[in-house]
């Protein structure tokens, strides 16, 4: 009997299950960089069938967490020493440039989003719920910048938000380093409130830097430490906010 073909909708949102799960595997460390993914142990462990695992490997891909390679499946993806400190160097200038270029004050309903992000988020560390954290993280970085001002800026930076999501998450599995995320976000807010721009960048600029150096310290270290990037200057003066504080 032939078998019943399962309506797309849930076909998505089985592959979105798998994607999410896989995901938590690399960036948590269970899976290594440079580690196959065998396609026959992932349908076991999760109960998936191959095609559902393969069309995960793309979505993981897209995301820049595995490697496709023709006739020889994938592996967790590894960065080169010049790979990653240059998706840092231009992570730290175009972060600066964005709150840099950012009206301030920002409108109260953004500040409240961000304000209940963070107050979620700390719930969530408290749970050592650390998929729901990475999540919101996610969410309270991509909120400070949307307000920059340039979409495509801040499509910039989402692409190497992206671009770097595995060398990121290594300080989410840290307790120390994760607590210290915490307080780099709520010196964030702090800055926003008091419209404080050059705290504001320093911070921005600031927080990527210990994660990089908990990936480097998981990968035996690199000869030269990155250094963290000073402020670029704006490529235009800051707009005037035309809101009366």
């Amino acid at each position: 009997m032939a078998r019943r073909a399962r309506p797309h909708g849930e076909q998505g949102g089985e592959l979105e299950s798998l994607v999410a799960r896989v995901k938590h595997l690399i960036i948590f460390g269970r899976l290594k960089p440079r580690e196959r993914l065998i396609e026959d142990e992932l349908c076991l462990q999760f109960q998936a069938p191959r095609h559902l695992v393969r069309a995960a490997f793309v979505k993981l891909e897209h995301l820049g967490l595995v490697t496709r390679r023709p006739n020889k499946g994938a592996i967790v993806r590894d960065f080169s020493v010049e790979e990653v400190e240059e998706i840092y160097e231009m992570r730290a200038m175009l972060q600066a440039e964005a709150v840099s270029r950012m009206a301030l004050p920002l409108p109260d309903e953004i500040m409240q989003q961000l304000a209940a992000i963070h107050a979620a988020y700390g719930e969530a560390i408290a749970r050592q719920d650390l998929g729901l954290v990475c999540t919101l993280n996610n969410d309270f970085h991509r909120t400070i910048f949307a307000a920059c001002g340039n979409r495509y800026l801040a499509k910039l930076i989402e692409a190497l938000w992206t671009e770097s999501l595995a060398v990121r998450c290594y300080a989410i599995g840290d307790p120390v380093l994760l607590a210290r995320a915490q307080r780099d976000h709520a010196r964030m807010l702090a800055a926003l409130r008091k419209c404080d721009r050059k705290a504001l960048v320093r911070e921005a600029v600031e927080h990527i830097w210990p994660a990089l150096h908990a990936y480097k310290r998981a990968h035996g270290g690199w000869d030269e430490p990155i250094a963290a990037a000073p402020a670029p200057e704006r490529l235009r003066p800051a707009r005037r906010s035309t809101r009366r504080g």
